[in-house]
């Protein structure tokens, strides 16, 4: 995968002018995929209505993802595509999700719901063999999510739910151009 082009649009969610747009040559062609950091809704080039691509996310997606999905032109026009909000894990940093507000709903009757970051605390090493790595057996995570201290933020202040989990501070580090940072660290 060869890195082309990154820049900012606006974003078909919000209209804010804060949609990082990257673009990506496969061995498949050109994909573009966009983060609104305004409202944290992310998609790309793969996820046009009647693509397998978008079948495959919705049948491995959450509910509560799947029920915010939006349909929108991408920035520039061009076929509709389906927009989910993100998720983020770092996990030696934390987590960005959104999180259902509990006991709401919307006129249309989708859920209420907000931003909700996790940082990550590492373990003490006398205890990581109490969480085990279950994808690389033998080995044992070194952070957890502090469930006991998340921030929540409102729909359209996920740049500051990633500013609290740090990324935009130097050495942050995730995978570029995924639609969802992730991270190999443990």
């Amino acid at each position: 995968m060869i890195k082309s082009v990154d820049k900012l649009v606006n974003s078909p969610i919000c209209n804010s002018n804060a949609c990082y747009e990257s673009e990506f040559m496969t061995e498949d062609g050109l994909v573009k995929t966009w983060l609104c950091m305004t409202s944290g809704y992310t998609s790309n080039t793969t996820m046009t209505l009647d693509s397998e691509g978008l079948k495959q996310t919705l049948e491995l997606t959450a509910d509560l993802i799947r029920d915010l999905r939006q349909d929108h032109e991408p920035p520039g026009g061009g076929e509709k595509l389906a927009w989910f909000p993100t998720v983020i894990t770092v996990p030696s940093k934390g987590m960005i999700f959104p999180e259902p507000i509990k006991n709401s709903s919307t006129l249309e009757g989708q859920p209420e719901w907000s931003w909700t970051v996790v940082k990550a605390i590492p373990i003490p090493e006398d205890e990581q063999h109490k969480y085990p790595d279950t994808t690389n057996p033998g080995t044992f995570y070194k952070h957890r999510m502090d469930m006991k201290n998340v921030k929540r933020y409102g729909k359209l202040e996920f740049m500051d739910a990633a500013e609290e989990l740090g990324m935009f501070q130097s050495g942050f580090t995730s995978v570029a151009g995924a639609p969802d940072v992730t991270s190999s660290e443990k």
